[in-house]
């Protein structure tokens, strides 16, 4: 059974349920703060002792969709207030045995709009690992539960629907073992992941992934290896699964040596692989998978307070036909001990050593920071970003050109021992010739307090 959104009960149910979960955090918000100051280990669970962090926030955002003009929606609202209360528990590794330690974390908060109740969100994260060590071996295991909402690049809708709230379950196994120069792996990962949005629901899936790899290093920059996948994913919202096996084995290596005034480090891998997926109607194909690459890097200390830093990267991969070329160049100044900047930019040419990317882009940015001056623990930072994107292959396509500022400042003062307050407020401005009813704009003002127990 499904509730619309047009329906009277089942938006008396839903209120209801929103209530109660407020009265809840409500109710835990106040007991722990009402907790004397020196209650710092009252919350055990068997061998765990939580440091309990009790925090609520106000905050505006004046784009609450994240939306350019033209994109905005003409019957909710732009902007809007919101407040967050929210409980964090951390339990210290608790040692079950000399070599054995366990250690869980836990948090929950709620995100309560003002007037754009179509974004009100719970969230929540518990996580569990347990991690035994041996002579030569180790042996790890975690659980964890996170509901979370992510913003989506690919989908839009008008109102705010760039908002992805997930529920994801994951269950992980691994283990290590060393011997000389050879070590083994092996892991087991199982990922459950349900959206609430109609739609995302083509990503709901149950995905169980095993692995083991098999490394005999032969000198200290070379290395064979073998290795196995075998990973299956059930599309829960389409009815159906994908099964797929992978076999490998090959050389890889890694050296790193000087050559005049710059620190060469070539990778390279050279191998064959075999995969077979279940409904592609094929068998298992033989195919080279080699894949290498060069990076040059170094950096320079011009004067006392400029250093220079530049590289060039290249990569090949065989198996994808990709080749590509990207360089990086920043210059560091400490203007002080509280002021500090740089100007860099990153360079991805085409027909470069070979490059075939799709895209050519270049990214000339400058970052300023500032921390302690005049006020202590006050911390701000300016960005400016300019970036040119061109689709390689079309003539006719459209290189985009993007203009990013961002400003941030944040200050924490504390109040007791373990009471503190924060301020923070983000402004960000985005201007793209892809839009062309002006720019994006965004302010975010948070005010909030936190107890540490």
């Amino acid at each position: 059974m499904t509730c619309s959104s047009t329906s009277a009960a089942c938006g008396r149910v839903l209120a209801l349920a929103k209530t109660l979960w407020m009265g809840v955090v409500a109710c835990g918000v106040l007991l722990a703060a009402g907790m004397q100051e020196d209650a710092r280990a009252q919350l055990r669970l068997g061998e765990w002792t939580f440091t309990p962090v009790v925090s609520v926030d106000l905050a505006y955002d004046s784009n609450v969709d994240d939306a350019y003009p033209e994109e905005e929606s003409k019957t909710l609202r732009k902007d809007d207030f919101y407040w967050k209360p929210g409980i964090s528990l951390a339990a210290a590794p608790t040692r079950l045995r000399p070599s054995s330690t366990l250690g869980v974390t836990a948090n929950v908060a709620y995100e309560d709009y003002f007037k754009r109740n179509d974004l009100d969100t719970a969230l929540y994260n518990i996580a569990l690992s347990l991690n035994t060590a041996a002579p030569r071996a180790q042996f790890g295991a975690s659980a964890m539960v996170d509901y979370s909402v992510e913003n989506s690049e690919d989908t839009y809708r008008p109102g705010g629907y760039t908002r992805d709230p997930s529920l994801t379950y994951t269950g992980d196994l691994h283990f290590n073992w060393n011997w000389n120069r050879l070590s083994a792996t092996a892991a087991g990962t199982y990922t459950r992941e349900r959206h609430d949005y109609e739609e995302y629901k083509a990503d709901d899936q149950d995905e169980l992934d095993l692995t083991a790899r098999l490394d005999l290093k032969l000198l200290s920059w070379l290395g064979l290896y073998t290795s196995y996948e075998w990973d299956r994913v059930e599309y829960t919202f389409k009815d159906m699964s994908e099964l797929t096996e992978t076999f490998e084995f090959g050389l890889d290596g890694s050296l790193t040596f000087h050559f005049l005034f710059m620190n060469p480090n070539v990778t390279y891998s050279l191998g064959r692989k075999a995969e077979y997926k279940d409904n592609d109607g094929k068998g298992a194909e033989w195919e080279d998978t080699n894949t290498g690459g060069i990076s040059l890097s170094d950096s320079w200390q011009l004067t006392k307070a400029l250093t220079l830093l530049a590289g060039i990267s290249w990569s090949n991969d065989v198996e994808e036909n990709e080749v590509g070329t990207t360089f990086n160049v920043t210059l560091q100044h400490q203007v002080s001990a509280y002021v500090n900047q740089s100007v860099s930019a990153s360079l991805e040419p085409r027909n470069t050593f070979g490059s075939n990317a799709d895209t050519e882009t270049y990214t000339y940015s400058y970052n300023l920071g500032v921390h302690d001056l005049l006020i202590p623990h006050l911390t701000m930072g300016f960005n400016a970003s300019y970036e040119i994107s061109t689709p390689l292959g079309d003539p006719h396509a459209r290189s985009e050109d993007t203009t990013t500022l961002s400003y941030t400042a944040g200050h924490i003062r504390t109040l007791s021992r373990r009471f503190s307050r924060h301020l923070n407020y983000a402004y960000t401005w985005e201007n793209s010739n892809f839009h062309e009813d002006g720019p994006k704009q965004k302010h975010l003002v948070t005010y909030g307090f936190a107890y540490r127990f």
